[in-house]
């Protein structure tokens, strides 16, 4: 169990080190995003909500986070707002005026995707559960990519997934 812990802590980093690149040269300054997730969304309870949605709304529909955390923001304006749920974490930041989701992370193995993915699945079986979207896959890195979405699972040693992490594609930053 340590081992599965400390393999997500090392992939959630990296992800984190990822979010601080926009990826794509620009300058850092943002369109007007208009929510375009297609299947790629995430679902908790009757609440469904995908990447650049407001957060108001989103946050309002999950209730009281578990906890919340600030940092100052090296990818967007203002600070990185994290709110911690059970099995999940959303980070929200300011898209030109406008608190929006820019990042879902599946925290633990007690929740799944809407497609049924889960942390500590065999990647074999998560892609047979995604079938028909087409991925690309960098080492030990899958990447989904449906409008102004990215949804990465990170697969470790045993080739099963240890991280599960929704944010803005690239090219849309």
């Amino acid at each position: 169990m340590k081992k599965l812990t400390a393999l997500i802590l090392a992939a959630l980093m990296v992800f984190a080190l990822c979010a601080c690149s926009n990826g794509d040269g620009d300058d850092g300054k943002t369109a007007d995003y208009t929510p375009d997730y297609g299947e790629l969304y995430y679902a908790s309870g009757d609440a469904k909500f995908g990447i650049m949605d407001p957060a108001d709304s989103v946050l309002s529909a999950l209730g009281d986070p578990d906890s919340t955390f600030e940092s100052n923001s090296c990818a967007y304006q203002g600070k990185d707002k994290f709110y911690y749920y059970d099995g999940f974490e959303l980070l929200v930041n300011d898209v030109d005026g406008t608190e929006r989701v820019t990042g879902i992370t599946v925290a633990d193995d007690t929740v799944q995707t809407p497609q049924g993915v889960k942390i500590g699945m065999s990647i074999d079986d998560a892609l047979a559960l995604m079938e028909g979207m087409e991925y690309a896959q960098a080492g030990d890195t899958y990447k989904f990519t449906v409008g102004s979405t990215l949804l990465r699972f990170q697969v470790g040693e045993d080739n099963t997934i240890v991280a599960i992490e929704y944010s803005v594609a690239a090219n849309d930053k």
